[in-house]
């Protein structure tokens, strides 16, 4: 399911790459109607905070948000909550440690620990595209001591956004891949949930399983 999921991310990139790379490089040479413009100009930029104060390690009926935090293991998951505080189809990026670590979210979820979220304007460009384009970034901190991406100088960062009718359209195509990818994921968390259920029961022999025939 992994790997499947990695060509799944592949094809989209690689129409992200034919589509605005390979047919137009960022290199200052656009279509009339396309923006130069900034990622503060165009997202809602913020920072992850503190972790809430109550939390679980897993996720149920009472905390069904999940908290994300920089980090590459199952995307930065770091628990779940009871309140969300993003609820809009956004983008990830680490601010510290695995600084540049890029994540599609489209759930509501509580970003913490310097983790930048990115809610993009939707009259102007989908997470779908913005996910994409950071993807092909090489994002970097600045400090000495401990690297570090800061909000305001993230803000600052350069993104060519094509026309709506292009915009529209590339979001269209790419949409089906990642929530197959979605969907995917959705079906590990429950066939991991069926076995942590039954594997005991097995162990204990509660459910007997000796005349079953293969």
């Amino acid at each position: 399911m992994i790997r499947l999921n990695d060509n799944l991310e592949q094809q989209a990139q690689a129409i992200f790459k034919s589509w605005f790379i390979d047919y137009l490089p960022f290199n200052g040479i656009k279509p009339s109607d396309w923006i130069s413009t900034t990622l503060g100009e165009t997202t809602e930029m913020g920072a992850g905070g503190d972790k809430p104060k109550t939390t679980s390690s897993v996720k149920s009926a009472e905390f069904p948000y999940p908290i994300y935090s920089n980090g590459l293991d199952n995307e930065g998951l770091y628990g779940y909550t009871d309140k969300a505080k993003i609820f809009d189809e956004s983008v990830t990026v680490s601010a510290r440690g695995t600084i540049g670590f890029v994540c599609l979210r489209h759930i509501p979820y509580v970003p913490i620990v310097r983790l930048v979220t990115l809610i993009p304007n939707e009259v102007l460009l989908s997470a779908k595209y913005l996910y994409l384009f950071l993807k092909q970034l090489h994002i970097s901190g600045t400090g000495t001591t401990q690297q570090q991406l800061t909000v305001p100088d993230f803000r600052k960062t350069e993104i060519l956004i094509p026309n709506k009718t292009k915009m529209d359209e590339f979001t269209k195509t790419v949409t089906p891949i990642f929530d197959k990818i979605w969907a995917n994921e959705d079906e590990n968390v429950q066939l991991a949930l069926l076995r942590d259920n039954l594997l005991p029961k097995l162990m204990s022999g509660e459910i007997d399983v000796s005349n079953i025939q293969l």
